[in-house]
């Protein structure tokens, strides 16, 4: 069999199967859900009377529409950044499957490559990340457009799409690699339940980073998928910091640009969008290699 044509079929096939999985695709969702969920029932209502409460200390008033879209647009940035990851965590969920059934044995002793099989699981996470997270994109900007909240630039619009492409690959290969030594479905579930629940704090989905502890956002640092919630905001609340800064105060703007961690302070170090994204394109590379070296140690193996 021709290893293309294989590859091709076995990623198509694992695709498949994650698409039909109705609770697999709304658990993938879940966390940006609860992103969701905690934003409409209070956490929104309470960062837009805080954002208010100190612009009226300032002598500022009439900027309930422009706090709105800006509380909307982080809310946003947030479920996104959530979903690059648990989409992702959630396909892969077919190479756990395929190796307690044994369909994994059958189709190392097949007649194609060793490389196609591991090949084809990565792009099949790959390809569920990007069909769900466009999807999921697309909600958002329907959210901003509906509620008056719009202030994405055309650039901007097509910036979220590709931070949306570079986390989904720079994600998929760390997950892959870390799924890829559990054997298990216990194991698994245990592993997405508690990644599900931890990823959206310490990423800053649910709370701005600087909220935490010191050590909690040292520790943030060193984690891609805040590096991924980093691109979202920028992309997702620069427009709505510009209008604060021109309508409102620029110190106020200015504020809120560190306070909600539109950059990064690596240990006095300011991180923007430049260095963000070639964070998230290192790290693909890196685990992406580290995946191979590790195909290549379960190869000599067997």
């Amino acid at each position: 069999m021709n290893d293309a044509y294989a590859l091709w079929q076995l990623t198509r096939r694992n695709l498949k199967i994650f698409l039909k999985d109705k609770a697999n695709i709304f658990f993938s969702l879940l966390a940006p859900l609860i992103v969701l969920a905690l934003y409409v029932l209070f956490l929104g209502r309470v960062q837009t009377d805080g954002l208010l409460a100190s612009l009226d200390g300032m002598g500022v008033t009439g900027a309930e529409e422009a706090v709105r879209a800006f509380c909307d647009s982080w809310m946003l940035a947030g479920a996104m950044s959530c979903a690059c990851i648990t989409v992702p965590l959630c396909a892969c969920n077919i190479m756990i499957t395929d190796k307690t059934r044994g369909i994994s044995s059958d189709l190392t002793v097949s007649p194609v490559s060793a490389w196609v099989t591991p090949c084809s699981y990565f792009l099949s996470v790959v390809a569920a990340g990007l069909t769900i997270g466009m999807i999921v994109l697309g909600v958002c900007f329907v959210w901003l457009a509906a509620s008056g909240s719009w202030m994405l630039s055309a650039g901007d619009a097509f910036a979220c799409v590709g931070t949306l492409v570079l986390s989904v690959i720079s994600s998929s290969t760390l997950l892959v690699l870390i799924v890829g030594f559990f054997r298990s479905e216990g194991a698994f579930t245990a592993l997405n339940v508690i990644l599900g629940t931890v990823i959206g704090f310490l990423i800053g989905a649910y709370m701005p980073i600087t909220y935490f502890p010191k050590a909690v956002q040292t520790i943030t640092l060193f984690i891609p998928g805040s590096y991924t919630a980093g691109l979202f905001r920028n992309f997702f609340m620069g427009g709505a910091v510009e209008n604060i800064a021109v309508t409102l105060s620029k110190e106020f703007a200015a504020a809120l640009e560190q306070e909600f961690s539109l950059t990064f302070d690596f240990f006095g170090l300011e991180l923007g969008i430049p260095v963000m994204a070639a964070v998230l394109a290192v790290a693909a590379v890196l685990f992406a290699g580290l995946n191979v070296l590790a195909a290549v140690l379960r190869a000599r193996r067997t």
